[in-house]
């Protein structure tokens, strides 16, 4: 898919969109923590459309993506921390 052709919050996509995108961001989040790594969000971005199989085609589809990476990023975050917390620090990582 290109980014330009992701779904929009008016799409009735957008909700598996979003929680592809979440999805995607916590498998990034948790390599870059067994790596001891940090990222930031412009790169996370880039991670998580390569993750998707997604080519960000303009500029305008790679501002719209940073923009939900950044919002939902904390989201991600959150589920990462309560599933290290109920699995006593170990957490299963599919890698693709």
């Amino acid at each position: 898919m290109k980014a330009s052709e992701a779904p929009t919050i008016q799409s009735p996509m957008w909700n598996q969109y979003r929680n592809q995108v979440i999805a995607a961001i916590a498998d990034v989040e948790a390599l870059m923590q067994q790596l001891g790594k940090g990222i930031n969000s412009e790169v996370l971005a880039e991670e998580v459309a390569e993750h998707m199989g997604m080519l960000i085609d303009t500029p305008e589809a790679y501002e719209a993506l940073l923009k939900l990476v950044k919002a939902a990023r904390p989201i991600a975050q959150e589920g990462l921390r309560r599933t290290r917390e109920e699995q006593g620090g170990q957490y299963s990582l599919l890698l693709l």
